[in-house]
């Protein structure tokens, strides 16, 4: 029996894999694999357990798994159809339009086809972090979700930076039209900025948790964990990083970038504040992320492009910020609501003051989910985000493990560059970065609640 969660276990690492590959799980055809993939996948896990599952360990992120099931279960209520003499008490505004429309009941989503579409993707992220929490349940298993995610990630960036050091015209794969950027499988270029952003803080968490914390004594002790760590499995892991690095570079995304960055130097000052019995080493890693990847490997394959693009910028070349701005009439209309998951493209057009072309996000994760879901159930979602960076700094300044500590960082690291991220993109719109996203806070419950394990003699 023992078999059959291993191969659950096994199962979860070619998801993590997969997700990107066809097009970010950006596509019915492809966000429905996952769906009936984390559904069979529960399914098999349930009767593993024969119904009793381990509390214990979903108690790890109970916090999370409240948040996403309770939003699953208003956005199920968004797509419920009322008499509009309860709508009026629900929602005027929404009772105002079906009333004008001539129709006698409503649901509060002014698009429940699409918003269905949110419910099922929302059920299966919630049980992608079920999953996770029922399976990993080790330090080697925490090892091989990083590496699985680094793996994915290392593959996107060499293929995409591939494409563009050739100058292929269209991509091999999806016959996609290339423009000399690297978007990888993904579609969109700041979407697989925002997945390398993701793993590379990642990975160098878990480079971070590697590193030895003793000192050396000698310089043959020195030259002996040099040579070592030549030959071990974390060199390999920062070529991983370092060809990511190239590949964010080569996306040519101004905030992706800059994610990065500030990113990994909230990390590096965390770490500084934060850590006990931090690494000698911990210090010359962040400088050398910051130095040798970015500004060396970066001039050598573009980072003066990205320069170039954030110094061009400009608000009135721009129109998403006006986006945003007409937004907030919408907010203001449905605050408690919300409009329905999914159902930005549909109202926006109405709110939209000038011919801005076609928006079908709000490039700003925080107005589209207040947006569609309304301001307490996005205030839910950002509770949870909160707990998970409280409990990512307790694991930092409390816990002993390496493993533990650096995984925290990472996920430390990966968060905050989210939340910079999506306050000009919708990266949480495509299924690879949400599932990505949703696992990383996953691990930052686990990180602070998994017990010790006793060593080996």
């Amino acid at each position: 029996m023992r078999q059959i969660e291993r191969a659950c276990f096994f199962s979860l690492l070619i998801l993590l894999i997969w997700l990107p590959i066809p097009l970010a799980s950006n596509r019915a055809w492809a966000w429905s694999i996952m769906e009936i993939w984390l559904a069979i996948q529960t399914l098999v896990l349930i009767a593993y357990y024969k119904g009793n599952l381990p509390w214990a360990q979903i108690k790890y992120i109970k916090w999370l798994l409240s948040a996403l099931f309770l939003f699953q279960a208003w956005t199920l209520l968004q797509t419920v159809v009322f008499p509009l003499s309860i709508l009026d008490y629900l929602s005027p505004q929404t009772a105002e339009i079906y009333r004008s429309l001539g129709y006698e009941q409503g649901s509060i989503s002014l698009d429940n086809e699409h918003s269905f579409i949110a419910l099922l993707k929302g059920i299966s992220y919630a049980l992608l972090a079920l999953n996770c929490v029922l399976m990993i349940t080790s330090s080697k298993r925490i090892k091989a979700v990083i590496i699985a995610l680094v793996i994915s990630a290392m593959i996107q960036a060499f293929y995409g930076a591939v494409l563009v050091l050739l100058d292929t015209k269209i991509s091999p794969v999806f016959s996609f039209d290339e423009k000399k950027i690297a978007t990888g499988s993904f579609v969109y270029k700041n979407h697989l900025a925002n997945y390398l952003m993701l793993v590379l803080t990642m990975g160098i968490g878990l480079i971070i948790s590697e590193l030895n914390t003793t000192e050396s004594g000698s310089w043959q002790v020195r030259i002996k964990r040099w040579l070592i760590a030549i030959l071990s499995t974390k060199m390999l892991i920062r070529l991983c990083l370092i060809i990511m690095v190239i590949g964010l570079v080569m996306t040519r995304s101004r905030m992706g970038n800059t994610a990065f960055f500030s990113a990994t130097i909230i990390g590096g000052i965390a770490a500084l504040l934060f850590y006990k019995h931090r690494p000698r080493a911990l210090t010359v890693l962040i400088i050398s992320v910051l130095a040798i990847d970015t500004f060396i490997v970066g001039a050598l394959f573009g980072l003066d492009k990205v320069k170039q693009r954030i110094v061009e910028t400009s608000l009135q070349e721009e129109s998403r910020d006006q986006v945003v701005i007409w937004s907030l009439d919408i907010i203001k209309d449905y605050p408690l609501t919300g409009t329905g998951a999914g159902s930005f493209y549909a109202i926006f057009p109405s709110y939209s003051h000038a011919d801005v072309g076609f928006y079908d996000h709000a490039h700003n994760e925080y107005i589209q989910f207040m947006v569609e879901s309304g301001i307490p159930a996005t205030l839910l979602l950002g509770m949870a985000i909160l707990i998970a960076i409280y409990q990512c700094i307790w694991t930092i300044r409390n816990r002993h493990s390496h493993l533990m500590k650096g995984t925290a960082l990472g996920c430390l690291m990966a968060i905050c560059g989210m939340l910079i991220h999506i306050s000009v993109d919708f990266n949480l719109q495509p299924p690879a970065n949400a599932a990505t996203f949703i696992l990383i806070l996953v691990l930052a419950g686990i990180s602070k609640n998994m017990p010790r394990e006793p060593h080996p003699r």
